[in-house]
């Protein structure tokens, strides 16, 4: 085993139990449980890994089937925020189904995208998982900068607990974009790069969580959007036009 290997399998789980001790104390358990739920089953997956991992067979089998779960999780955890800052708009019967429908989509395309050029030596279920892996990935990506456009727009600050969730999400979804890229296009060649970068992303996103969380709480928290459907689809409106207006003018 290499030192990296070492320092990332101590460095992750202790910080991963400090976000976890930091989020009860903070309370924040109770406002984010499947955040919780996630940030806490983390700790567990990687107990049982590391028990199992003199078994070459049963690794396998295990991480597989942990990472399946990592990837539900992250869904609730994400879909979570999303419903607290859009509080508002679950008004309305539609808005419902805006958040499943958008992964549904995503997964189909990463599914398709998956099985039509699948990875060396993988099944059907892992083939799988890893399509529903990359459609979360991107999700978390698409969050990011929605949320980040909802930021400037409305004057939130990133320092408010969803949002710095979803940052941390945010920096996954590079790794893992980064190491799939480096694989793709390098292949062997930047092994270091695809080996890694998932698992370094990860303990950045537990360092931007618990600086998110270690902060004193605001005692006026300003998470839900207030607009409407109909001021928020005005807004997108006039951005449009000043785009357009931008291009006018290069031209």
């Amino acid at each position: 085993m290499h030192t990296i290997d070492i320092w990332i399998g101590f460095i992750g789980p202790v910080l991963n139990i400090w976000l976890a001790a930091v989020l009860v104390w903070r309370k924040a358990h109770r406002e984010f449980p499947f955040f919780f739920l996630y940030v806490s089953s983390s700790i567990l997956i990687g107990l049982i890994r590391a028990c199992v991992s003199g078994n070459y067979r049963l690794y396998f089998e295990v991480y597989w089937t942990t990472d399946a779960l990592y990837v539900v999780l992250a869904l609730l955890a994400l879909h979570e925020v999303f419903r607290i800052v859009f509080k508002a708009f679950y008004e309305r019967w539609w808005f419902w189904l805006f958040f499943p429908l958008v992964v549904i989509a995503i997964s189909i395309l990463a599914v398709i995208y998956r099985f039509g050029s699948p990875p060396i030596q993988a099944n059907r279920v892992m083939s799988a998982i890893v399509s529903l892996g990359m459609a979360v990935n991107l999700v978390q990506a698409l969050l990011f900068v929605f949320f980040f456009f909802l930021v400037w727009l409305n004057g939130i600050r990133w320092r408010e607990y969803p949002f710095g969730i979803v940052f941390g999400f945010a920096a996954i979804s590079i790794g893992a974009f980064g190491a799939a890229w480096a694989r793709s296009e390098f292949g062997t060649r930047l092994n270091v790069v695809s080996s890694y970068a998932p698992s370094v992303a990860y303990i950045l996103a537990v360092i931007l969580w618990l600086e998110a969380f270690l902060r004193p709480p605001d005692p006026d928290p300003k998470w839900t959007l207030e607009m409407t459907p109909q001021q928020l689809l005005e807004e997108l409106r006039q951005g449009a036009k000043i785009l357009e207006r931008l291009r006018g003018r290069r031209r």
